[in-house]
């Protein structure tokens, strides 16, 4: 089932939808790109807001 994680930044909202299944997770970045991950000792919502942490850094290094 796929779910969504929100984060603001600066005042503007970011979301990103992801699918969890058995131990790994693949997150749908608001760009489009796709990234998989182990979950390891995370939850699945942990690693998905972790994941769009690094996308929005990401964004803000490109200024």
């Amino acid at each position: 089932m796929e779910e969504e994680v929100t984060l603001e930044h600066e005042g503007k909202t970011y979301s990103a939808s992801y699918i969890a299944f058995d131990d790994e997770i693949l997150v749908l970045l608001p760009d489009g790109s796709e990234r998989r991950s182990t979950l390891g000792t995370l939850t699945p919502v942990q690693a998905a807001k972790g994941r769009l942490r690094v996308y929005i850094r990401a964004l803000m290094h490109k200024r």
